[in-house]
């Protein structure tokens, strides 16, 4: 039997869609009032939904700026079973299967590169009635859907002080990459993206253990107050959320949209400096 078809019939139904929105009061509303769909269950930035004709497929909306925009679970018979088996079925697990409240949990990729989360409901029991992973922090829900690495403090401290330079004079330089390249080199695939080690120089900076440099030795360009206006218009709700923005797809969109209105296009991290003095 080809391994296609051996893999769909593993995968018994979508058990789970999880998009991201930018108000889960408002999407709430729509989905709820407007779709007609069944809320199970909402939280301060998460909330579940199922058809209403009692299939079992749920829709999660959240919004969190560090979970998926867009992912989909599939419910398959048994996650440790399809490990055992990753060779003859070959697929690439990006860890081996982790436990959920209900059963265990993997992210595979299949020979084209495509990613596949696996659920399974092998522990489950007839008294649970719940909400999958539904716990009282909304980030269990979407626990391995995004492979998150560890911080390499350490490495990463010493890799920021080498190079002399302040975080903000970092994003969308050669500086960054001359940090990113050495941090990422040992790390197992999928290796962090630009902007999870961003967010790993963040965490370290948040804790209060990143090295003071003085101050950044980039400046921001120097641009019109009508200019000025019209970035931080752009920005909108994110300019309190400076921080998360570089090695985003909504950097690239504000900075996009930002240069149509200049004379001459200003390089990324350019827009990145002057966002960071809007933002103070």
């Amino acid at each position: 039997m080809p391994v296609v078809v051996k893999l769909l019939r593993m995968l018994r139904r979508i058990d789970r869609h999880i998009v991201r929105v930018p108000s889960v009061e408002g999407a709430v509303r729509y989905y709820r009032d407007v779709l007609g769909m069944q809320l199970v269950r909402q939280e301060a930035r998460v909330a579940v939904f199922r058809l209403r004709d009692g299939d079992a497929s749920e829709l999660v909306i959240h919004a969190d700026p560090d979970q998926p925009e867009d992912a989909i679970y599939y419910l398959v018979d048994d996650v440790r079973d399809i490990y055992k088996r990753r060779a003859e079925l070959k697929l690439t697990f990006v860890s081996p299967p982790g436990q959920s409240s209900k059963g265990f949990r993997a992210v595979v990729k299949d020979p084209f590169g495509h990613v596949l989360m696996l659920l399974d409901r092998t522990t489950e029991t007839a008294d649970d009635n719940g909400v999958e992973d539904a716990l009282a922090t909304s980030g269990a829900l979407f626990a391995g859907v995004e492979s998150k690495s560890p911080v390499r403090k350490d490495l990463l401290i010493h890799l920021y002080e080498e190079i002399g330079r302040t975080a903000d004079d970092l994003p969308y330089t050669p500086h960054f990459e001359s940090l990113y390249l050495p941090y990422i080199k040992d790390s197992p695939d999928p290796k962090p993206t630009r902007a999870e080690v961003w967010r790993h120089l963040l965490t370290i900076r948040k804790s209060g253990n990143l090295p003071k440099l003085g101050e950044a030795r980039s400046r921001p360009p120097e641009v019109s107050p009508e200019d000025r206006l019209r970035l931080r218009e752009l920005l909108g709700d994110d300019i309190g959320k400076r921080d998360r923005l570089p090695y985003t797809p909504r950097f690239d969109q504000v900075a996009d949209e930002f240069n149509k209105s200049l004379p001459r296009p200003l390089a990324p991290h350019l827009i990145w400096r002057l966002i960071a003095t809007l933002a103070k």
